[in-house]
Formats: C-alpha cells, structure tokens, sequence
C-alpha cells in the first residue's frame, strides 16, 4: 500500500466522527475503570468492611433505639430505622479514620496580627492561648476526602 493511501484511509476515519467518538468512549472507559479500580474500589472496601463492624457491634444508641422500636407506633419505624442508619453511618466514619493516610507534611500556619483580631486569648505580642480542647484533635485525619469519594461512588451508580 503506497503512503498516498494509507493517509487517505487516516484522514477518512479521521473525518468520522463515530469512529473518533467511540474511540474517546472507550478511551475514557478505560481510564473510568482504572480509577475505580485503583481509588474507589478500596476506599469502598473499606466503608463496606468499617460499616459490617458498626452494624455487628452496634453503639449503645443504636441498640437503644432498635430496643424501643417494638413499642412505638408502627408508622414511626421508618424514621427509626433512618436514624439508627445514621448511628451506623456515624460509627462507619469513626472507623475509617483508621485507614487514611497520615498527612506527610503540613501547611505552614498563617500569621495572624494581635492587633487586628479582637480575641482576648490573643495577647499584644502575639503570643496566644492553646485551647485544649481543639488541641486533641489536632493529629485526627480529615473526612473530608471520604466524603469526595463517597459523592463519587453516588455520581458514578447513577450513570
């Protein structure tokens, strides 16, 4: 086949959209499935896992509503069963804290000016007061990546 043909054929499939469509599709099919694969999947496995751990020893509010369930109206069971879901959600989070990541490096803390922040734990040489109570949870892992994914996880069964 001479070179004149060959980039004819090129520039006809070229100027196929179907062909140049399916391609992208399949293209980016691929890349959908590596991703899934690679993120999604394990941090899915995880909430899977974290969850069967919550509903297998569930926390004593759960079990308290679930004990009260038994003695209340019939047509109050759905929200009871809405909220002990939402225990169990909550505990599922609590649980997946244990498998992210620690951060390697953190962001250098911003300056702030005593003069131009009206806090009385500021003091004039810019020197401030820890408070202890926020200090505890300085080293705790965001949720907030696991809430992405899990917004993810929700776009991609709605396709």
């Amino acid at each position: 086949m001479s070179q004149e043909n060959k980039i004819y054929e090129i520039t006809q499939m070229m100027s196929d959209n179907q062909i140049i469509r399916g391609d992208v599709n399949h293209a980016a099919g691929m890349i959908k499935a590596m991703l899934s694969e690679k993120y999604i999947a394990p941090i899915t496995r995880a909430i899977n896992t974290e969850n069967k751990k919550a509903r297998k020893n569930p926390c004593k509010e759960a079990r308290l509503l679930a004990a009260l369930k038994p003695f209340m109206d019939p047509s109050n069971h759905a929200a009871l069963d809405n909220a002990i879901d939402a225990l169990y959600m909550a505990e599922t989070f609590r649980g997946l804290t244990g498998h992210l990541p620690t951060p390697r490096h953190h962001a250098p803390p911003r300056q702030t000016h005593a003069a131009h922040v009206q806090d009385a734990s500021i003091h004039d040489d810019g020197v401030y007061d820890i408070d202890q109570r926020c200090a505890q949870f300085k080293n705790q892992p965001s949720l907030t990546p696991i809430f992405l994914l899990m917004a993810m996880k929700a776009m991609r069964n709605e396709e």
